[in-house]
Order: C-alpha cells, then structure tokens, then sequence
C-alpha cells in the first residue's frame, strides 16, 4: 500500500518505450529520456511541472540522427545509482519452452494461491489463476528513500504460466508455458533479506511500467514507461506524512460535527 503518496501532476512524454530520470535542477526544471521503438531512438526532454515539455531534443526514429543532448545545467537531485537491493534480485527460467526440458519447476520462486488470485485480479488478466507456475525472474530496477528506514523501489518480475497444448514459440517448437513481465512500485525494508508477499506489491495507482524515482524534498519524481497506444509520463507525487493524515482526520471529524 501507498497511502501516502498523493498525485501532484502528471506530464506526458513523447513516445512510448522506456524512459528515465536525468534529474531536477535548483528552478525545479525535471529532466528526463526516453529510449523507443526497435533501434532504442534517443528523446531528452526539459519539463515544467506546470507548462510540461519545454525544450525536446528528439532522434526522430532515426529522421535527426545524432542530435546533440540536451544541456544540463548543475542539477540539485539525480536518481540514485546504489544498487542497495542487487541481493534480492534473480533470474531462472528461459521465457518459454517445454517444462520437462527446462526443469522449470526447480528454476521458479512460488506463489501461493492466494497472490495466483490477487496477480490475476491486479492485471484484469482473463486466466485461471492456477496456470500461473512462478516467478522466473525479478530486478529492482531503481529505489530511493522513502520514509525512515524504507525506500520505494521500481521492480521488474516475469511471471511464467501454462499455456495451451500444442502452443508453438516463435521458432515453430511445441511449449507448454511461456512468460509476461509486470512492473511494480513498492516499498522495501532498508534492511530487506527477502521480497515481501507479492499481494503487498500491487498498488492502485495508475501506472504502466514504473521504471525510475527519486525523492526529494518530499516529493516522488518516478518515470513511467508506455507499452503500445500508452506514451510514457512523468509522475509527480507529493508524499504525506502521519501529521498530514492526523491533519486530514482532524478535517473530517469537524465537517462531519461542526458543534
């Protein structure tokens, strides 16, 4: 759960690929790239919070090649480079294949039932729970501080799931599972030893591939990728301590009994 993050703004970039934060200067300008379509073309964009895209400089799939980068001035706040939970993250599975050959049954983290149940419900994905098998895969892609002690961390996972006999990957041989990969913004433990129970990872916020955060001076800056007719965005959110909720509490009891 996330109940202390509140949406500020939310900026539209240009394409929708991947995307990531270069940082915040001292005017509060936001600076950030996106990397799309099959040759990973370059976009960097100077954003204001309140008028959006403001200076772009853009490969143009390839029509401007090689423009030269959009200048940074001396930035006040960068996304963290520490990798702090590079001992969390694994890999096993192939993305598709048979089960037997790939021993896939050894090679995935399980699930319980119950986060087969919520995961289905979370994607709005039409499929038996049950055929979901594992997760085969998961990367902390970015983290930074959140409240003392925790961070937040965009994740990566890649769930594998049965498919149908007679299924076919793409070079024509017969599989019985493949893979999705799902992107997820959760906290973690500063101190975190194992990934939490993935039902306490699915947030109902409005995000399609959160990729990179930072904080700074309490607010999130996070860097959402697109997928499909979805143009990454730049998310802002203001982040609300126990005093603001004890505050908003405080409200409601006097609206509802002004005497």
């Amino acid at each position: 759960m996330l109940d202390a993050l509140k949406l500020m703004t939310t900026i539209e970039l240009a394409h929708a690929g991947d995307c990531a934060l270069l940082g915040l200067d001292r005017e509060g300008y936001v600076y950030v790239e996106e990397l799309y379509g099959e040759h990973d073309w370059l976009a960097q964009h100077k954003i204001s919070t309140s008028a959006g895209l403001l200076e772009t400089v853009d490969e143009r799939c390839g029509m401007a090649p090689a423009p030269a980068p959009l200048p940074l001035p001396a930035l006040l706040a960068r996304p963290s480079k520490v990798k702090v939970f590079d001992h969390l993250n694994y890999t096993g599975a192939r993305w598709r294949g048979r089960m037997v050959d790939e021993r896939i049954v050894e090679l995935l983290r399980d699930l319980s039932v119950a986060e087969k149940i919520d995961l289905v419900d979370y994607l709005d994905w039409e499929i038996d729970p049950l055929r979901l098998l594992g997760i085969a895969e998961s990367t902390v892609l970015s983290c930074c501080a959140y409240f003392d002690g925790e961070y937040l961390v965009c994740r990566r996972i890649r769930l594998a799931y049965r498919v149908p006999a007679g299924q076919r990957d793409d070079h024509s041989l017969d599989c019985d599972y493949d893979s999705i990969e799902v992107h997820l913004l959760h906290r973690l433990p500063a101190d975190a030893l194992e990934l939490p129970d993935l039902r306490e990872c699915l947030t109902d916020l409005d995000l399609c591939r959160p990729l990179d955060c930072m904080t700074v001076d309490r607010k999130l800056y996070l860097a959402d990728g697109g997928e499909g007719d979805i143009k990454s965005a730049l998310h802002i959110f203001e982040i609300e301590t126990s005093g603001d909720w004890e505050q908003k509490k405080t409200e409601t009891v006097k609206a509802l009994d002004p005497d």
